[in-house]
């Protein structure tokens, strides 16, 4: 008898820690503060005008050099940077950025097949893998997800 007791206190007690761990926010569930996020995007913006000086650099002795898709690229990555700056201009006065969030997102895809395409040297791919990982905690913080 007293086996079988303890024995069912073990199994309601494994149950309730296991029912416990699923009403426990995830600490990436976590918000951002203003601050933090502001911050993210400074990062951003600076470390996309650096990839873009260099990116720029790798265009000139790409395949694509003086061909429109040249000019394209180009256009792209400057596009990429600007936005990058009004994102971070609109969160300043307004606190909100989603759909500068989503925008942004959408040119680094357009702009990561770019680079993908071209052979850019070791340190501006790492740039830009740099530039993606700062976009993706920048769009998750505002609890937009990307497969970037």
């Amino acid at each position: 008898m007293k086996y079988r007791t303890s024995r069912l206190w073990f199994g309601f007690a494994l149950l309730g820690g296991m029912l416990g761990t699923l009403f426990v926010p995830p600490l990436h569930a976590q918000r951002v503060s203003d601050r933090d996020v502001e911050a993210m995007m400074r990062n951003l913006h600076e470390d996309a005008k650096a990839f873009r000086e260099g990116f720029d650099q790798d265009l000139k002795k790409s395949t694509i050099r003086k061909t429109s898709q040249e000019k394209d690229a180009r256009k792209l990555a400057q596009d990429f940077e600007k936005q990058t700056g009004e994102m971070l201009d609109e969160f300043r006065k307004t606190k909100k950025g989603d759909v500068a969030v989503e925008n942004t997102m959408n040119s680094a895809e357009e702009l990561g097949r770019v680079v993908g395409r071209i052979q850019v040297s070791p340190k501006v791919s790492s740039q830009w893998e740099k530039v993606r990982a700062e976009l993706s905690q920048v769009s998750s913080a505002f609890g937009i997800h990307t497969s970037m």
